[in-house]
């Protein structure tokens, strides 16, 4: 409680302390309470007695009491004077004792921009003006020392600009002090305050002379990088200049986790140019040559990819690194045709194999188009965790390798093309003879509990295909897709999940006519991007032969190249030939590497009434039960949401369970007749129970019956 400095008469001071008095006493007597009396103690009159009952602080010579204080509490004298002294103690709101040691001894500067630097760059004015006077001044004394410059008057925004100007200049050149570095490192590194240096960028120009090679390697300019970037493609033929640079590519690449403005795309551009291509010599076989793409070349695929993803749009930029991989693909793909006759596909009616061992809680997703590089990055993001094992199995596809008859050998096998999709799975279900829930990937929720799942995936085949190119931008959402519902198969108690594809596919960048192969074929033919039927048998030394038949065709050839045939239709995303890229596809099957605690045991106990509900309304009513001997059983914090036709309608709130009691939350059947509610744990996400909810087709007749 404040007294009123602007009363002077006497009876107005006596009269507010009375009611102060009165105040504190009445309302706040079990409570701790301050009065700041703003006039002399002897002119106190009701508060008077206070200060001397319960104590009193007097400010009326701020400095003296404070040097006192600190003598007291440190044993040390001060040698600031009053100003300093005053503006310290403004500044040691919020700090401990030992701010105020390292200060009275020299060891911390008084004002120190660290702290406040980051908000003042982020919002200049806002930041000042919420200063004391005193430290405004001094806290702008430390900016034009920062500057190099004398103390003179500048706005804010102003001052805020010269400093990342200073801190800019000191990157291009590299000479950036190493205190002005670490801010600029957190300031990188701060979500909060992300915004602000975004800004700062896009208004900032790079010089015409600045040395690229000489920039510091944590700066944040994509221009510098985009430079650097387009003179590697330029000299891409000069070995000795190439590795020299990805030298010092690789000590800013090294960074990307720290600085968030080092392009993802350097790791690409040194993978694709360190590759070792005198490593192609380890192919004297074909399994060698498998091996040999599954543990080394996918990087470099996938390395392409992400860079035609990138700049596609900029032919100065990706035709050199297309030209570089072109060559490092082609060196494979001669060892790979020279070993080709001991090709031996292994697709047909291999989900009936995994299905006829399999244990209830076995699911497979079927993916349309998974290259193995994609596959495998998914594999590793799973296992980085530790908590999922992969088997990295691979499988040769089927030729041609195309959907409906890859699908058709993955669904049955027996050489057989079967059309439609809901046939492969009726074809399944006979061969396997498990009772198989088919499923699409995409709509997978909690509350399925089939004991045996088929999911399947076409989104990244039918995308390549519609949007060809266009498509790039896609796939790493594809990927990311993959990556979510298996996690979730695991956390609805699946055991074992499969991750298996028809074929892969085949990236062919920037093409010109001049490209594609000529479909020069006697008799009838039918011409794909990537293979030709023919009913006639065919004799040209660059393409392989298989004799498959479809309808009146006889044979399937495919060149010994990734390059297309001409053929009606767009270009870039293809399928049907026979490049590793294309035909080494993933069966990888994961597991749970660790068994989590148990915990306590919570179940859904009302089911039977939840079969006929009347009304809009139902209650679900959960237990815990504790295990014998567990630890862990005490207590389980779990939510409970509610689904109709895959999509969640609703969920509680996290709900903390103890054993042996029980818990009730309602829900709405929102308009639908059947719902299913899901149980699961609100930490690890994982499904504990789930039951249906059916509502009754008697009418509600408010208990007349």
């Amino acid at each position: 409680m404040k007294t009123d400095a602007s009363l002077k008469e006497e009876w107005a001071t006596t009269k507010e302390e009375l009611l102060l008095r009165h105040e504190a006493e009445k309302g706040y007597a079990k409570v701790p309470v301050i009065f700041y009396a703003t006039r002399p103690i002897e002119k106190l009159s009701f508060l008077f007695d206070y200060c001397f009952t319960h104590g009193c602080i007097d400010l009326t010579h701020p400095e003296e009491w404070l040097k006192k204080k600190l003598f007291i509490s440190t044993g040390l004298q001060n040698h600031l004077d009053s100003t300093k002294l005053m503006t310290a103690a403004k500044l040691s709101i919020g700090k401990e004792l030992t701010w105020w040691k390292k200060i009275l001894q020299d060891l911390e500067e008084l004002i120190s921009i660290d702290q406040e630097i980051l908000p003042f760059l982020d919002a200049p004015e806002r930041t000042l003006n919420k200063m004391e006077p005193d430290v405004r001044k001094a806290f702008e004394e430390k900016l034009f020392e920062l500057i190099g410059q004398p103390f003179m008057k500048k706005s804010p925004d102003v001052l805020a600009k010269e400093v990342v100007n200073m801190v800019f200049n000191g990157l291009l050149y590299n000479d950036i002090p190493t205190k002005n570095l670490g801010f600029y490192r957190k300031w990188v590194d701060s979500n909060i305050y992300e915004d602000s240096l975004r800004s700062y960028i896009s208004k900032y120009k790079v010089p015409n002379d600045v040395n690229i090679w000489d920039v510091h390697p944590d700066h944040c300019f994509e221009t510098v990088d985009l430079l650097i970037l387009k003179k590697i493609c330029s000299s891409i033929h000069d070995k000795a200049f190439i590795k020299e640079k990805i030298e010092k590519i690789t000590i800013r690449s090294n960074n990307s986790k720290k600085n968030k403005f080092v392009p993802e795309w350097w790791k690409e551009v040194i993978t694709l140019l360190s590759f070792d291509s005198k490593a192609f010599v380890s192919c004297t076989d074909l399994d060698k040559a498998v091996d040999f793409y599954t543990s080394k070349f996918y990087k470099v695929d996938r390395a392409i990819r992400n860079l035609y993803m990138n700049f596609l749009n900029d032919e100065s930029i990706i035709r050199p690194l297309q030209e570089y991989y072109d060559g490092l693909n082609g060196s494979l793909l001669q060892h790979w045709f020279d070993l080709i006759d001991g090709y031996k596909p292994y697709q047909q009616g291999y989900l009936p194999i995994i299905f006829q061992h399999a244990k209830p809680g076995t699911a497979v997703i079927v993916g349309d188009g998974v290259r193995y590089e994609m596959a495998s990055y998914v594999a590793e993001i799973l296992n980085s965790t530790k908590e999922i094992e992969v088997d990295e199995k691979i499988i040769l596809a089927d030729i041609p390798s195309e959907t409906e008859h890859n699908m058709s050998a993955l669904y049955f096998g027996n050489n057989q093309v079967i059309p439609i999709h809901k046939d492969r799975e009726k074809k399944l279900v006979e061969k396997s003879g498990k009772p198989i829930t088919f499923g699409n990937l995409e709509h997978l929720h909690y509350g399925i509990k089939e004991d045996f799942l088929v999911l399947t995936y076409k989104d990244i085949d039918s995308t390549g295909e519609k949007l060809q190119q266009g498509a790039l931008k896609l796939f790493s959402e594809f990927e990311k897709v993959l990556i979510e519902k298996i996690r979730l198969l695991f956390k609805m108690k699946y055991e074992h999940v499969y991750l298996v594809t028809d074929h892969g596919f085949v990236l062919t960048g920037i093409l010109t006519e001049s490209d594609k192969i000529p479909s020069a074929v006697i008799g009838k033919k039918q011409v794909h991007e990537r293979f030709i039927r023919t009913v006639e048998k065919q004799n040209n030394p660059e393409w392989i032969r298989f004799e498959k038949q479809y309808g009146e065709f006889n044979y399937v050839y495919v060149s010994k190249n990734q390059r297309p045939f001409v053929s009606k239709g767009v270009y870039g995303f293809s399928h049907g030939g026979l490049t590793p890229q294309e035909v080494i596809i993933p069966a990888f099957h994961f597991s749970k590497s660790k068994k989590g605690i148990k915990g306590l045991d919570v179940l859904i106990v009302n089911k039977n009434d939840l079969k006929d509900v009347t009304g809009e309304l139902f209650g679900i009513r959960v237990r815990g039960f504790a295990v014998v001997d567990d630890l862990f059983s005490s207590e389980r914090k779990v939510q409970l949401l509610v689904y109709s036709n895959e999509i969640k309608l609703s969920s509680s709130q996290v709900i903390s369970i103890e054993p042996n009691v029980e818990k009730q939350a309602e829900f709405s059947f929102s308009g639908n007749s059947e719902v299913t509610v899901v149980l699961i744990d609100a930490v690890t996400q994982e499904q504990l129970d789930s039951a249906p909810v059916k509502k009754s087709n008697a009418r509600d007749l408010g208990g007349l019956f």
